[in-house]
């Protein structure tokens, strides 16, 4: 296999770790560069009766990691590697030219590492980070030790009628675009749009709207601060619960500065309209630069590092938390904290269960300990009569969340079922829910994750936020959820009337 072909591969690989290539045309030239190559590869690889037998994009994807580890061990550096993916991405036309630079260079560092430095075969790589029909397709299997003693089941019904009621504001991947422009292109050659450096509307070719536009491009600030304003005069919350997701889609423009930039922006807006209401945030895929990338502490000895961001959100997070809990931000971006009597709130860092997290070919048991905290941390709030809520980005239990973490949190809830009242995600963009069912049967429900739509457009969604009302407040609150009620707005009204209005 020639270093044209490993590079090809390795840019589609990579254009798809980056949330590029499932969101934009160049899918179809991806499956078409495959095929090309499919050909080739059996022939090389395969006796011709067992080529039906194999799959051929995972032996394409496993042949182009051997022969990149040859490559690299006959001397290719960083360097020479990134420069030929550049080279190549723009001879092929995958991406325009800032694209392909971009992706490289900021992935290029790390995916090489983990690629270097990973005890897991070419196989399990492609199987598991692509989801490609190999022959391993999970990492390793591993567990927390889950305490006995599990008292019997209490889902506590609310005194009726309730004495007091609470309201919970539910925010999610609001994606401000701070350089959003009006009358841009709202469809054009890069992987998000709206903005005049990629593209100017024209014959054929929408413009961006006042308010923003359905087609892949994010909000523009003036709509953040109106969503912002409306949600805290119609909802009057209590409490705010941000499940992250803050930074816009341009994941090959970003940097650690320009991130921070995005999370700093939006938690300004946050105080300025919610000023006396405790605020919960938890850490998004986005919220690192490159996406999805969360470094491992096994890798911290070779100089990589969280502390840019987990630092910087614990300074932007501590109006809102004691010390206590940002000492924990600060190690994993994970924290717990009691924001009124009888409630304590679990903000985990979802991001170590993201399938597309590279980091955990290095290491994935438990990689922040985070789950053996969580353990420990419920099983005080079970002791204490407390009830719980958990706030978190990615939903457990589907394809994002890696397979064994996610088994090991319904392990974990259906020890607590009793202990926790409430779960929130985000991340789908959608409006939706999951239930979670006993341990022993698989047929008793024991808890219910609220995953709630997004602020931002992302092609088809109409900007919105969700409220719950929960019993709570009160001497004898359980800190259920009595109702829910999701607000969104019709953007091609908005820009038409120059006004958006959230409804039900």
């Amino acid at each position: 296999m020639t270093p044209s072909t490993i590079c090809r591969i390795l840019l589609i690989t990579t254009g798809l770790w980056l949330n590029l290539a499932v969101a934009t045309p160049v899918v179809p030239l991806g499956r078409e560069l495959l095929a090309v190559h499919r050909e080739t590869i059996l022939r090389v690889f395969l006796p011709r009766d067992l080529r039906a037998a194999v799959s051929l994009s995972c032996l394409e994807c496993r042949s182009a990691l051997g022969a990149l580890s040859l490559w690299i061990s006959a001397g290719a550096t960083l360097e020479d590697v990134e420069n030929f993916a550049i080279n190549e991405c723009i001879t092929l036309n995958l991406f325009p030219g800032d694209v392909c630079f971009g992706m490289v260079k900021l992935a290029g560092p790390e995916v090489l590492y983990v690629f270097s430095n990973s005890d897991y075969s070419h196989d399990t790589m492609c199987g598991w980070m692509f989801g490609l029909d190999c022959v391993h397709t999970e990492l390793d299997p591993w567990t927390v030790e889950i305490p006995g003693g599990k008292p019997e089941p209490n889902h506590p019904e609310p005194v009726q009628p309730t004495p007091s009621v609470k309201k919970i504001l539910h925010l999610s991947d609001l994606h401000v675009d701070l350089l959003y422009d009006e009358g841009s292109a709202a469809v054009c050659d890069h992987p998000y749009c709206c903005r005049n450096a990629f593209g100017t509307a024209g014959p054929g070719v929408p413009a961006a709207g006042h308010w923003g536009t359905l087609a892949y491009c994010d909000i523009p600030l003036h709509t953040l601060e109106d969503l912002l304003s409306q949600a805290a005069e119609i909802t009057t919350p209590d409490l705010v619960y941000i499940t992250g997701d803050l930074p816009p889609h341009d994941v090959w423009a970003q940097n650690h500065a320009t991130n921070l930039i995005a999370i700093e922006t939006t938690m300004e807006l946050v105080r300025k309209h919610f000023p006396d209401v405790p605020v919960l945030n938890t850490l998004g895929n986005h919220a690192s630069a490159p996406v999805n990338s969360f470094v491992v502490p096994a890798a911290y000895g070779d100089g990589w590092s969280m502390s840019w961001l987990y630092d910087s959100v614990a300074d932007l997070w501590a109006e809102w938390l004691p010390e206590s809990a940002l000492v924990d931000v600060r190690r994993g971006g994970f924290y717990q904290y009691s924001p009124v009597s009888g409630l304590r709130v679990i903000s985990l860092n979802m991001n170590f269960c993201n399938t597309i997290n590279w980091w955990l070919l290095i290491r994935n048991e438990d990689p922040v300990e985070q789950l053996k905290w969580f353990v420990e941390t419920l099983g005080n709030a079970e002791a204490a009569g407390e009830a719980v809520h958990i706030i978190g980005h990615i939903p457990t239990g589907g394809g994002d969340c890696e397979h064994t973490w996610s088994h090991v949190f319904n392990q974990i809830v259906y020890r607590y079922e009793s202990t926790i009242r409430g779960i929130f995600f985000g991340h789908t963009h959608g409006d939706s829910w999951s239930v979670y069912y006993d341990m022993d049967t698989y047929t008793r429900p024991v808890a219910v994750s609220f995953i709630s739509p997004s602020g931002t457009t992302g092609t088809s969604h109409h900007p919105a936020f969700k409220v719950f009302e929960v019993d709570g407040g009160h001497e004898d609150a359980t800190w259920v959820i009595l109702d829910a009620t999701a607000y969104s707005t019709n953007l091609t009204e908005a820009n038409m009337e120059e006004a958006l209005q959230y409804i039900l």
